[in-house]
């Protein structure tokens, strides 16, 4: 592979066998190399495709913005949380998390603090990226002595959250959040239970909520349309699916959008799960 640009010591930009433009990222990569020069593959520690030419203008911008030490400290950071969460991250990461990070990092040197209001959420609905996101508030501080707070916390884990959902858009999996919060909740209320956060059976409908979410906002429901299935649910678990009624009317009013028959037929038996298994123990 030849350089045909170099953004620092650390970031080239060459092209991969099938003529794409790729970023190729590794320690001193660059050191003393001049544009046409030969990169060793087993140089490169990461390499990801620029899709278009609005993620490489803003790749390259970034990487002149940034110094190159908090560019190195985030490709560790990324690298930690894929190793914990056992995932890879979407190579967009390298951009939305260098970009949120450092300016963290500028607003806690200047005591400006940017609260979360998603932070109880993102505790309850992601324990795992949220732990990652903590882990890495400690690597940071190791770096720069700067303490980020934990709502910053909470931020980053939406990041590691959304780069393995492949969203573009972190509001995606934020209105996504703020749905799953919203739906147990007319759950908990219409049934007036407070769930078993610990039951296999809440996991299971926080799981399905957080998929379900996801394809509901990126469009992607399921157009299935199964009459007799949907007649049987409704006939077998009214109250379920009178609840599922009532979370149609909120995504009525919030999104202006309800969910289809197969998405309803799929929630009413979730629900009907936990609400069975609730009331089972309280009996």
């Amino acid at each position: 592979m030849k350089i045909d640009k170099i953004l620092n010591n650390n970031v080239v930009i060459s092209k991969n066998g099938f003529g794409e433009e790729v970023v190729c990222m590794g320690r001193g990569l660059a050191f003393q190399k001049k544009i046409g020069d030969e990169i060793s593959p087993e140089a490169v520690q990461k390499e990801f495709v620029l899709r278009d030419s609005f993620a490489k203008n803003q790749f390259q911008q970034l990487m002149a913005d940034i110094p190159a030490e908090e560019i190195e400290w985030v490709k560790q950071v990324v690298e930690q949380a894929e190793g914990k969460l056992k995932v890879e991250f979407s190579p967009n990461i390298y951009l939305t998390l260098t970009d949120h990070l450092h300016y963290a990092i500028t607003r806690a040197k200047e005591n400006i603090q940017l609260p979360n209001p998603l932070l109880f959420e993102t505790k309850k609905f992601y324990p795992k990226e949220y732990q990652a996101a903590k882990e890495a508030l400690l690597f940071v501080k190791q770096k720069t002595g700067v303490e980020l707070s934990e709502d910053e916390a909470g931020f980053i884990a939406f990041h590691f959250v959304n780069s393995q959902q492949g969203n573009e858009d972190m509001q995606v999996t934020m209105t996504a959040t703020t749905m799953v919060r919203d739906i147990l909740s007319i759950i908990s209320k219409f049934f007036g239970i407070v769930f078993d956060e610990e039951s296999l059976n809440y996991q299971r409908i926080i799981t399905h909520l957080q998929f379900f979410a996801q394809r509901y906002l990126k469009g992607e429901g399921s157009d299935e349309q199964d009459e007799f299935l949907y007649a049987l649910v409704q006939g077998k678990y009214p109250k379920a699916f009178h609840c599922v009624e009532r979370i149609n009317e909120y995504l009525r009013q919030t999104q202006k959008q309800e969910m289809g028959i197969a998405e309803q037929i799929y929630l009413t038996i979730h629900i009907q799960r936990v609400v069975s298994e609730k009331k089972s123990i309280q009996s």
